[in-house]
């Protein structure tokens, strides 16, 4: 069965538009295994371990703080080659505009 859309009106005057919430730029943990980006891989498991971290006790709270330093100190890696890897390639930074010839039209 489909949801049934609002008929469409004007607006009122000084009336704005709803803000959607934002889509979690971290996609699940089995969407990031099935792209096969390490970073996402290590990002998702990273936000499932803080999700789940407050609810362990004991040994199992000590294993997943030490994955939770092991994949933090991995995601800063992972960021740092993507950073050197696009500045290799010139995608970092701004680019120079050349100046305006309109003879070139």
């Amino acid at each position: 069965m489909t949801a049934r859309k609002k008929p469409l009106r004007a607006v009122e005057p000084g009336e704005v538009a709803p803000v959607p919430p934002a889509p979690d730029p971290i996609p699940s943990l089995m969407d990031a295994v099935e792209s096969g980006d390490p970073l996402a891989i290590a990002r998702a498991q990273r936000r499932d371990i803080a999700r789940d971290l407050p609810d362990e006790k004991g040994p199992a709270k000590a294993a997943l703080h030490r994955q939770l330093a092991a994949l933090t100190l991995e995601i800063g890696r992972l960021e740092l080659a993507a950073l050197q890897a696009a500045e290799e390639d010139g995608d970092a930074g701004t680019v120079e505009d050349e100046p305006w010839n309109e003879e070139a039209l």
